[in-house]
């Protein structure tokens, strides 16, 4: 689940630049004013999410702390830090997905300003959560990569392929550059893979529902041929 701290099996065309359109869809960059969009819709997306139930279901108020937690991650990193797509209808942001930037971490400030939200958010379970946080980040590669935090399609709008389109989009930004995330279900695994990540195995960490790294090599430059 990596913070920064620090979708359809489809394979679509998609436009490497900052906006583009498939289908009647538009993916276009977020902005500030996105932010109560996004969250709502990661909000609503992650509702059964099994590593999202072990630290929200405990809430009194979930829907409220769920929205308040991705509503600081987006203000605090992956707008500001990272790369926040978007699709976009004439209902407005129907799907989005958030990726860190290779060797980009949070400031420490804005971590720890994150983490006196996430404690009112989440209360005494904000030590599993961040517990699970440096769990992940230990188990990620070392090697400068792009980090896939979330592709989220809001229920209304799902199978419809606009998890893939966003997928395909940020695949063709990141280009020859390893990509790294973690799945939570064994039907976005299998997803991933026919996109080319490879499973490396079972993130260790103290929750019952297990998350799968999962790793997209890239195409690595500068190696002397042999003679």
């Amino acid at each position: 689940m990596c913070l920064g701290f620090a979708p359809n099996p489809w394979r679509l065309a998609a436009s490497p630049a900052g906006t583009g359109s498939i289908n009647g869809m538009e993916i276009s960059r977020a902005t500030q004013a996105d932010i109560p969009a996004i969250a709502e819709l990661m909000t609503a997306s992650f509702a059964d999410d099994p590593v999202m139930h072990q630290f929200f279901s405990h809430a009194g108020k979930r829907h409220q702390a769920m929205l308040r937690v991705f509503t600081l991650e987006l203000e605090r990193f992956y707008l500001p830090l990272g790369v926040v797509d978007v699709v976009r209808t004439e209902r407005g942001v129907v799907g989005t997905a958030l990726w860190a930037k290779p060797n980009v971490s949070m400031k420490k400030i804005d971590e720890a300003i994150l983490t006196v939200h996430l404690a009112r958010a989440l209360g005494r379970h904000v030590f599993q959560y961040l517990h699970l946080d440096r769990f992940d980040s230990q188990a990620a590669p070392k090697f400068p990569h792009w980090y896939l935090y979330t592709v989220a399609v809001d229920p209304s709008a799902q199978g419809q392929g606009i998890g893939g389109k966003l997928l395909d989009h940020g695949l063709a930004r990141a280009g020859d550059t390893p990509i790294y995330l973690e799945s939570t279900t064994e039907g976005s695994q299998k997803l991933y893979e026919r996109k080319g990540f490879q499973p490396l195995g079972i993130i260790p960490s103290p929750i019952k529902a297990p998350e799968v790294g999962m790793w997209r090599p890239g195409r690595v430059a500068g190696l002397r041929q042999e003679e």
